[in-house]
C-alpha cells in the first residue's frame, strides 16, 4: 500500500484515490466512516463498546508538487509530484493501525477517532478558489477540517511524523514547544523607474531595500528577548521587469516569522510593517506590505507528551527516545488541533543513513522497515493514552 501511495502523490484538496483508498480499507476493518469531510478528508470512529475518552490520531494525505529524482523502485507516476514529506508513511502506518486496533477492542475503553487529513501542505493555487467557495479562509487542511467539526468529542489527539534525521528505531518529541507557527510577509517598495545614468530624474527602491533588508534582519537580535526562540528569514529579493543599466520601479522582498509566542509573533509582524512603510517614506518610496498568516505553533500538553514518551520507551528503550525541550523551527498544520484539544506531536525516525536527504528534498526516501514500527507506535499510543486519559478523568 506504501508503494503504491507513493507512485500515485496527489496535492492538497485533489487527494481523490488516496481518500477512496483510505475510505474503502477502513470499511473493510468495521469502522464507521465519512468521507468528503473539507473536500477531500475521510473520519472513521473506532468504537470499543465501553465508555471513555475518545483520542484523534491524524495522518495527512497530501504531497508536493516536487520532480522526484530519487531511485526507489517505486518513484511517482505522477510528473512534477511526489510524496516529498513522507504522507504516504503517514496514511499506510495509521491504516495498519486501524487494521490492528478494530480486531483488539477489548484493548481500550472509549474510542478512537482516525482522521486523514487533506492539505497539510497548503493549499494548492489551483484550489483556492474552491476552498474559499467552501466556507474556509484560513490555509492549512487542519484548520478545514476543524472548521467541518472533526474535533468535535475529541478529548486529545496524538500526530506522529516522519522524520529522515533519526534513525530507525527511534523518536523524538518535545515537551512543550514541538513546531513553530509560519506568517509569510510580502513587501513592494515603489518608487520611479528611470535611466541608470540619471538617478536624479528617478526614485530609486533599491536603496530603500537595502536599508530595510538589514532593520528586518536586526529585529530578532534587538526586539526579541533572548530567552523566546524565534526565526526571521528573507528568501526571496527581485526588481522586476529591471535591467542593470536602469533604475527600477520597484523592489520586492518575502520572508518568514517563526516563533512559539503570540506576542512575539504579533510584534515582528507589526514592526515589519511599520520598518517598511517608514524607510520607504524616508526614501521617497511608498511601500505596500501583506501578511498571510499562517500556521500556529505546534504546542504539546506537557503530560500528554510525557505518557507518549514513556509509551515510545516501551517499544523503542529509553536509549532511542529523545524527549526534551528542544524545538524544531519547522511547522506543521497540526498546531490547529493542539490550539483546541491537549495533544502532542513527535518525529519517528525513518533515516537510511548519516547523509539521508531531508524532508522535502526531491531525493528523499525512507526505510520501509520504519513502517511496522509506526504502526506499532500508533497502537501503543492509542492504548496507553486512553487508559491515562480515562484514568486521569476518574
Amino acid at each position: 500500500m506504501f508503494r503504491d501511495f507513493h507512485r500515485h502523490p496527489e496535492t492538497g484538496y485533489s487527494e481523490v484515490r488516496t481518500a477512496g483508498i483510505v475510505a474503502d480499507y477502513l470499511r473493510n476493518c468495521g469502522l464507521e466512516v465519512k468521507e468528503n469531510i473539507a473536500l477531500t478528508g475521510v473520519v472513521a470512529v473506532l468504537d470499543s463498546g465501553r465508555p471513555g475518552k475518545t483520542l484523534m490520531i491524524r495522518a495527512d494525505m497530501d504531497c508536493l508538487e516536487v520532480r522526484e529524482l530519487a531511485e526507489t523502485g517505486y518513484e511517482s507516476l505522477n510528473e512534477g509530484k511526489m510524496h516529498a514529506c513522507g504522507h504516504d508513511s503517514h496514511v499506510t502506518m495509521l491504516l495498519g493501525a486501524a487494521r490492528v486496533l478494530s480486531r483488539h477492542k477489548d484493548s481500550f475503553d472509549g474510542k478512537i477517532k482516525f482522521v486523514f487529513q487533506p492539505a497539510e501542505e497548503g493549499i494548492p493555487a489551483d484550489m483556492k478558489e474552491k476552498v474559499r467557495a467552501a466556507g474556509y479562509d484560513g490555509e492549512g487542511g487542519a484548520g478545514f477540517m476543524i472548521h467541518e467539526g472533526v474535533l468535535e468529542g475529541v478529548d486529545a489527539c496524538v500526530i506522529m511524523h516522519v522524520q529522515p534525521a533519526l534513525p530507525v528505531g527511534s523518536v523524538s518529541i518535545a515537551r512543550k514547544n514541538a513546531c513553530a507557527s509560519s506568517d509569510i510577509f510580502r513587501i513592494e517598495l515603489r518608487g520611479k523607474g528611470g535611466h541608470g545614468a540619471q538617478p536624479q530624474n528617478a526614485v530609486d527602491p533599491v536603496p530603500a531595500l537595502a536599508e530595510l533588508l538589514t532593520a528586518i534582519h536586526m529585529l530578532p537580535t534587538r526586539e526579541v528577548s533572548a530567552l523566546e526562540t524565534c526565526v526571521l528569514s528573507i528568501g526571496s529579493v527581485e526588481t522586476p521587469g529591471s535591467v542593470w543599466n536602469a533604475v527600477a520601479e520597484k523592489a520586492c522582498l518575502a520572508g518568514g516569522i517563526r516563533t512559539f509566542s503570540t506576542p512575539v509573533r504579533d510584534h515582528l509582524n507589526r514592526r515589519v510593517r511599520e520598518l517598511a512603510e517608514n524607510i520607504a517614506a524616508a526614501n521617497r518610496c511608498t511601500a505596500s506590505v501583506s501578511r498571510v498568516v499562517g500556521y500556529a505553533p505546534c504546542i504539546n500538553d506537557e503530560t500528554i507528551a510525557a505518557a507518549v514518551a514513556e509509551s515510545c520507551r516501551s517499544i523503542f528503550g529509553s536509549d532511542n527516545v529523545v524527549y526534551g525541550d528542544a524545538p524544531a523551527m519547522t511547522s506543521e498544520d497540526c498546531g490547529a488541533y493542539l490550539e483546541k484539544v491537549p495533544g502532542a506531536f513527535f518525529w519517528l525516525g525513518v533515516g537510511t543513513g548519516p547523509s539521508a536527504p531531508p524532508l522535502h528534498s526531491p531525493y528523499f526516501t525512507l526505510d520501509v522497515d520504519a513502517l511496522v514500527l509506526g504502526v506499532e507506535t500508533h497502537v501503543t499510543n492509542a492504548i496507553s493514552l486512553l487508559k491515562f486519559l480515562n484514568k486521569k478523568g476518574e
